[in-house]
Parts: C-alpha cells; sequence; structure tokens
C-alpha cells in the first residue's frame, strides 16, 4: 500500500513545485506587464537628430551676436524729459550725451526754496531776539515770576531748534536742485550701442518696466541661440559649438553652450527661425547662450548659424552618441531604445573610444542612426509606451540609472486579487503554453507521470524570465 501511494505523493509534490514555479513566472510577468502598461509615453528622438547625422547634415541653430551686458539708464520720474540727444543704433562712448531734462520747472523751485530760506532764516532771527528779551526781564523779575519766565524761555528755544533743523532740511533742497540744474545733462556711463529709447513707460511680456534707455555694451560678445522644444534635449550646458557666418560660410568660430533657458520665450515669432529635422513643426522655442573663444570679425546684432562640433569642425567616422544618453552598471554599456513594437527597451550597446572634449561616446555595435532613444530618466519603464510629440515627454530630470530591467518601477510585493486576476475573457491572462501547463482539461487526470513533458512555451517562458 505503502509503495502505491509513494508515487502519487512525489507527483502531488511535483504538481506543487511547478505551481509555485509557474505563480512566480506569472507574478513578476504580470509585474513587469502592468507596470509598463501604465506607464507614461517615453519621448524619443533619432539618433540621426542628436548626432547629427540626419541626411548627412549637422542640424543648424539660429543664432545672434549681442553683448554679454546691457546697460540700463532710468530717468528720474519726478523729472521731465526736454530732449533726447541720441537715437537708437547710435554708438555711444563713456561721457556722451544722452538726454537733458527741463530746468524751468527746478529753476522755479529753486527760487521757491530759496524764498523758504530766507524766511526760516528771520523767524529763527525773531526767536532769538524774543529769547534775549525774555532773560533780560527775567533777571528784574521776583522770585514768584521767575519759574514762568524758565518755561518761556524754554519754549522760544524748542522753536529755534525747530526752524534751525527745517533751515538744515531746506538748504539741503537747495543743494539738491542746484546738483540737478548742474547736472540736467545726463552722460553715458559705458561703451556700446543705443538698443532702446522708451519716450513712454512700457513694460515687457511679464509686467516689469523697461528702463528709459538700453545700451548694448560694445565689450565681449556671446550669441544668443534658439531651439525647438523637439531638440533641446539634443543640446547641454558645456557641448562644444561652431558658429558659422550666414555671409561667408567659410568663416566660422569656436565656443561652447554657457547656459540653457528651460522657460520657453515668450515671443515665439521674434525672427529667430529654427533650422533641423523639425523646422516645420509649430512648437516651442527656448533660449541658449554661447561663449566664443575669439571675436575677431564679430559685429553687433549679426545673425549666424549654430551647430554641435563634432571635433576640428568635421563630422567624425562613425556613431558618436552624446554621453549623458548612455546608462553603465555591472553588466554592460545601454540606452533607452524604441523597439519594432514602438516599445521602450533597455537595449545594450558596445562602446568603442571615448572623446572628452565633447563627451561623447563611439557605439560600435547595438544601435544605428535611424533607431530612436529617450534621454534616460528614473520614470523610464522597459515595455512602456513611446511618442514623438515632445508634448508628451517627461519633464522629471535625468535620474541616476542601475540598468534594473524594471525601469525604476515601484510595484508593491503584495497586489490585490483585483491586479493578479484579469476579468473573464482579458486577453492578457497567462502567456500561452503557460496556461496549458498550470490548467489541465475539464476530466483531465490530475496525478502527474513520472516523465510527463511541460510545454516547450512554458519552458521557454521560465528560462527567459529566471
Amino acid at each position: 500500500m505503502k509503495n502505491k501511494k509513494k508515487p502519487l505523493i512525489i507527483a502531488l509534490c511535483c504538481l506543487a513545485a511547478l505551481a509555485c514555479v509557474a505563480a512566480g513566472v506569472w507574478f513578476f510577468w504580470l509585474k513587469g506587464h502592468l507596470a509598463a502598461q501604465n506607464a507614461d509615453p517615453a519621448y524619443v528622438t533619432s539618433v540621426s537628430s542628436i548626432t547629427g547625422m540626419n541626411t548627412g547634415a549637422v542640424p543648424r541653430y539660429a543664432g545672434v551676436v549681442e553683448p554679454q551686458k546691457v546697460t540700463k539708464v532710468n530717468k528720474d520720474d519726478n523729472k521731465t524729459v526736454a530732449q533726447v540727444l541720441v537715437s537708437e543704433g547710435d554708438e555711444v562712448h563713456i561721457g556722451d550725451p544722452l538726454f537733458v531734462y527741463d530746468t524751468y520747472e527746478m529753476q522755479n523751485s529753486l527760487k521757491q526754496a530759496q524764498i523758504d530760506l530766507e524766511g526760516i532764516g528771520n523767524q529763527i532771527s525773531t526767536l532769538q531776539n524774543q529769547k534775549s528779551t525774555l532773560e533780560k526781564e527775567q533777571k528784574k523779575a521776583s522770585k514768584d515770576e521767575q519759574y514762568n519766565y524758565t518755561v518761556q524761555i524754554q519754549s522760544v528755544e524748542l522753536q529755534i531748534k525747530t526752524e534751525e533743523y527745517n533751515r538744515t532740511v531746506k538748504q539741503g533742497e537747495i543743494d539738491k536742485l542746484n546738483s540737478s540744474i548742474a547736472n540736467a545733462q545726463v552722460l553715458c556711463e559705458a561703451e556700446g550701442v543705443i538698443q532702446e529709447i522708451n519716450l513712454t513707460p512700457k513694460t515687457d511680456a511679464s509686467g516689469q518696466a523697461l528702463p528709459f534707455m538700453s545700451i548694448l555694451s560694445s565689450g565681449d560678445f556671446r550669441i544668443k541661440g534658439t531651439v525647438s522644444e523637439l531638440n533641446i534635449n539634443d543640446i547641454y550646458e558645456g557641448q562644444a559649438v561652431v558658429v558659422h557666418s550666414r555671409v561667408d560660410p567659410a568663416q566660422t568660430w569656436q565656443g561652447q553652450i554657457e547656459t540653457i533657458e528651460r522657460e520657453p520665450t515668450q515671443d515665439q515669432n521674434n525672427g529667430m527661425m529654427y533650422y533641423g529635422v523639425d523646422s516645420g513643426e509649430q512648437s516651442s522655442k527656448y533660449t541658449f547662450y554661447v561663449l566664443l573663444s575669439g571675436l575677431d570679425g564679430l559685429i553687433l546684432g549679426q545673425h549666424v548659424y549654430i551647430e554641435p562640433d563634432g571635433g576640428d569642425s568635421q563630422q567624425k567616422a562613425g556613431l558618436w552618441l552624446p554621453a549623458p544618453y548612455v546608462t553603465h552598471n555591472e553588466g554592460g554599456s545601454f540606452v533607452w531604445a524604441q523597439d519594432a513594437e514602438e516599445r521602450l527597451e533597455l537595449r545594450e550597446v558596445q562602446l568603442g573610444e571615448y572623446d572628452s572634449d565633447n563627451d561623447t561616446y563611439q557605439i560600435v555595435e547595438g544601435l544605428t542612426p535611424s533607431d530612436y532613444i529617450a534621454y534616460p530618466s528614473d520614470s523610464l519603464v522597459e515595455g512602456g509606451p513611446t511618442t514623438l510629440d515632445a508634448s508628451q515627454q517627461f519633464t522629471e530630470g535625468p535620474g541616476d540609472m542601475d540598468g534594473g530591467l524594471d525601469g525604476g518601477a515601484d510595484i508593491g510585493l503584495a497586489p490585490s486579487d483585483d491586479t493578479l486576476l484579469p476579468e473573464a475573457g482579458e486577453e492578457d491572462s497567462l502567456p500561452s503554453g503557460v496556461e496549458d501547463a498550470l490548467l489541465p482539461e475539464s476530466g483531465a487526470d490530475s496525478g502527474l507521470d513520472d516523465g510527463m513533458d511541460i510545454p516547450e512555451a512554458a519552458k521557454d517562458f521560465m528560462v527567459d524570465t529566471f
């Protein structure tokens, strides 16, 4: 009897073990499946666009030469400008007159202040005489009257001090008026070019008051460029660039991107045209600034083209990807790429040389210019959807990537029945083959033969998963 039960016990143990393994397979498969299904679309960009290999050309952005410093000249709101001595576009130097205040009102105010000062002086003289008279009378007064005289004298002394203070204030007002009249002509304090003159008060797009005058300094220049929201992730601070003249294609300047503004420009039609693969699409524009290593031949207000510097102003052979797009762990190097089903995958790539000057890796294998990749972020989930619509891209910054295949998704280890068990009729229940192995047909013998076969699909699924 015991010998007959032994195979049955072994069969039941094997069935229980297989059920546990299959349940684990199901749980981890469903965990990743749910994380991918609920993930936000990841914005992907073509490798050719990122590396400047699209249509065989390096992507270009429009720019304009501007000074690193703008001097603002504000006028006194209590004064009236009689004459503006410069015009927009004029070149000015330190000490040049910019505008003149109307001194007629100041002259009248000065005369009135001088009259007031003279009146204060007369009042002080009167009070001093009054004090002297009281002091003389006090000497002749009886002891009973001495106290009354003392009070009167102290009162007069207080009035004298008050008038002396008023005289000081009025004198300061006169001195200020004299200075304003003497300096009615406002002089320039910076070398540069008059950018704008606001004869009437104006405000910018954010509501801030604009200065009366703005002077573009003629010292060190920088390039103000504009990039589309579709390609803002293709540039980065510290990136080497080449600036090309629009007039003479052979004339270039070397520089690097200093800062990138993450707030879109207020004026989307400011004449800063965008050149690249996305140049026909409606999108927000962002400003970035380039510092140059040399300024020879540049003039203020000159329009130029900006393009990434692939080294020696030439595009290098092979595929060179900016280092921030590559993540590393003990298993190798990876990029977040779009697969054939337009889903996100953590794809292993083989790296070649590293260009420390431009912070780029040579991609030897695993990626082609026609692939699409996403910028690394903790929000990326393997198997998640992808999009070419920049408005749906993640707003988070790049996170520290550990190379985990769950993309950092935080899935609880004790899901409810509703998350584990699909509804009736739902297609995503169990992978084909696993369901056949776990759920025998109605009426089938629940026992297992020593030599039972597990469907190949179930075997492959468990091997691939674990």
